[in-house]
């Protein structure tokens, strides 16, 4: 059993943390003086559980689009989250992009964690690999500087416990991310008709679990930082 202790017992930064919404250089400098376990906790605080950005004028507008994916796709209300810069109000991305405030050329990132979904991706994903390689499924003319690369991205981050629906083809043959790609279309085209909020597009990543999700994106935040 770990000592509470070790949890409860905050550092000075970590005590004086209480602004919803952070700033590129705020984010930086508390980040960096944080301790381990309270690093965890913060980009917990910040890009994941604090109310999203882009939603801070309707918050009940971002828990019926949660809502909505999590109907869609058979999921649990908890198993959906917004992050990036939508949520934070600025681009925790590598340089040059860091620090970039949230804009209609933004992007909605969703995030699903949720085991059987990864697997039905994973097969649709196996499915078109086979269909490509054995060329019973050809790319459009659009499409052909990106199957190849997609191929070996993929396979990649499936083994590091993640899908990117965008990197399989919207055809026919594979209908669960047809749907998912069609309904996240329908967020932005409907939030800009209904509510004047502008997004560029809508994406999702699956996660296989929670831990490799919380991994994933501690890993990804100290790659941008270190460069900074």
């Amino acid at each position: 059993m770990g000592n509470i202790k070790t949890y409860i017992k905050l550092s000075e930064r970590a005590k004086k943390i209480n602004q919803l919404f952070d700033n590129p250089n705020s984010f930086v400098s508390n980040y960096l003086e944080l301790g381990q376990l309270e690093q965890k906790s913060y980009i917990n605080y910040v890009i994941v559980n604090n109310s999203p950005y882009i939603f801070r004028e309707i918050p009940l507008l971002y828990e019926q689009i949660v809502q909505y994916l999590a109907d869609e796709l058979g999921l649990g209300f908890a198993d959906v989250k917004l992050i990036g810069s939508a949520k934070t109000g600025f681009s925790i991305s590598p340089k040059p992009s860091f620090g970039n405030p949230f804009t209609e050329n933004s992007d909605l990132d969703f995030t699903v964690i949720n085991d059987a979904l990864f697997e039905n991706l994973r097969t649709e994903f196996e499915l078109w690999a086979e269909m490509y390689t054995n060329q019973m499924l050809s790319p459009k003319d659009i499409e052909k500087p990106y199957w190849d690369d997609n191929l070996t991205i993929v396979r990649k981050n499936i083994e590091r416990g993640f899908i990117d629906t965008y990197k399989i083809p919207n055809r026919d043959p594979f209908p669960l991310t047809r749907k998912i790609n069609d309904s996240l279309f329908l967020i932005t085209y409907k939030l800009n008709e209904f509510h004047g909020i502008k997004n560029k597009k809508s994406s999702l990543r699956v996660y296989k679990d929670g831990v490799t999700f919380l991994n994933q994106l501690k890993l990804n935040t100290e790659s941008v930082l270190r460069y900074l």
